[in-house]
């Protein structure tokens, strides 16, 4: 048998960066959801003269950016390089050959083929950035495999993949275990605070909600927590189910509907229109938290909760989460969804439909509709928000006229001031118990 064709290491990436993403075909799907796809056998002998078995590629459609990369000698030899998740444009590069046996970890030998573990640089454009761990995961109960760990402890950064298939795994670390529950330690430290910034607000949280946030087990909450934990009090109603969605790149649109609204309620003349027109002096249409902060230093997580307690406006309203929520409990909603007849099927689903009518979703609409209106140059109340505190003011009006006749004039007054609570009341009615606010939308 001839010996097969050699090709220079560096020429090697070179001709696979020259390689459209059409000569590719997608052969899998890793754990991670992220394709994985191999050089089409044709483009395979155009473009390495046949010196590889196979080239494969982890990478999201348009194989960039990539996530992996593998090329398959013809003597059982894999050169595999793994890129950073954590640095972008960093990877490493080993080489494995699964046909021999695993050697000693003597670091004279580290590098060798055929030892199962390797130590090499994490590069990039400028050169070395870390020293990587790679080891060969052997199992000597179980048939040798190819399953490889990458792990740099100098950035904390833990991938597990299989060499041949590039089913590619990313293992959090501790900073992503502290970042998941960090919002939700957030949301228990604002719904405390609220005791002394808006005591109004923190009456309307559920009792038993307050009771545990202002014991030892809350307060602990705020400072140590893990996803075990944040379940179980999900499962007992202390937590809301999901906090709101926030994408990173959305976060300076949330910051600038936060500083509208700080900056409406620094004019007088608005608010006081504002209270006129729903009849209602000394109301205050900006949560009273939203005028509490310094923006400056708030971070995303404190958004996520603002957002959830209502006090600004959800960019991802209910109906998208929930939907998304329950795709995850039920796979055939999303096969359904890529089918051609998908709306269709999704619009018949009784799980869909409820979601579909739950009062949220139109409370969400009339926020749209406010946003609209705002972003118009009006800044006071919606025709909605007038109805709304009209039927108030009219049920005040009517226990006003009863008190009278029954001599209570004390409680009849003590009625007219608490028409703003009555109306938030009103407007919370139909949401979930950690919606504390109506958000001035802007």
């Amino acid at each position: 048998m001839a010996d097969a064709p050699s090709i220079d290491p560096a020429q090697k990436w070179a001709t696979l960066r020259k390689i459209d993403p059409e000569c590719w075909e997608q052969v899998g799907t890793g754990g991670q959801g992220s394709p994985i796809w191999e050089l089409k056998p044709d483009w395979l002998r155009v473009m390495f003269k046949g010196a590889f078995v196979n080239v494969r590629a982890v990478a999201p459609p348009g194989l960039q950016p990539l996530q992996a990369v593998s090329f398959a000698h013809r003597d059982g030899t894999y050169d595999l390089r793994i890129y950073s998740r954590l640095r972008a444009g960093k990877f490493c590069d080993t080489s494995w050959q699964f046909g021999a046996p695993p050697g000693a970890e003597l670091p004279p030998h580290i590098g060798h083929l055929g030892r199962r573990r390797l130590e090499v640089p994490l590069v990039g454009a400028e050169g070395f950035t870390a020293p990587v761990n790679v080891i060969w995961l052997v199992d000597p109960a179980l048939p040798q495999g190819v399953h490889i760990r990458y792990f740099c402890p100098a950035i904390d950064e833990t991938i597990d993949i299989d060499a041949v298939t590039l089913d590619l795994g990313y293992v959090e670390n501790a900073m992503e275990k502290s970042m998941k529950v960090y919002p939700w330690q957030k949301y228990a430290f604002w719904l405390r605070e609220l005791k002394s910034i808006d005591r109004h607000a923190f009456s309307r949280i559920p009792g038993k909600i307050r009771s545990w946030l202002q014991s030892q087990d809350g307060q602990r909450f705020s400072a140590q927590t893990n996803e075990q934990e944040i379940g179980h009090l999900i499962q007992q109603g202390m937590l809301p189910p999901w906090l709101a969605w926030l994408m990173p790149q959305e976060v300076p649109q949330v910051m600038k509907s936060l500083r509208d609204a700080q900056n409406v309620a620094r004019r007088p003349e608005v608010i006081q229109q504002f209270a006129m027109q729903l009849q209602m002096p000394g109301f205050n249409p900006v949560p009273k938290l939203i005028t509490a902060v310094d923006a400056n230093r708030l971070d995303p997580a404190d958004l996520q909760v603002f957002m959830t307690i209502g006090a600004l406006r959800e960019i991802h309203g209910y109906a998208e989460v929930a939907q998304a929520e329950l795709i995850k409990r039920r796979p055939d909603l999303l096969a359904a969804r890529q089918s051609p007849n998908g709306n269709k099927i999704l619009a018949a689903d009784p799980d869909i439909m409820a979601i579909n009518s739950d009062p949220r979703v139109q409370a969400e609409q009339q926020e749209m509709l406010a946003v609209q209106f705002r972003q118009q140059g009006q800044f006071g109340p919606t025709m909605a928000e007038i109805t709304s505190a009209m039927q108030i003011i009219t049920n005040i009006q009517q226990q006003q006229i009863a008190g009278q006749l029954f001599g209570a004039g004390l409680w009849t007054m003590m009625l007219g001031m608490d028409a703003p609570n009555q109306y938030l009341t009103a407007a919370l009615a139909n949401g979930p118990p950690w919606k504390l606010y109506k958000p001035y939308c802007c």
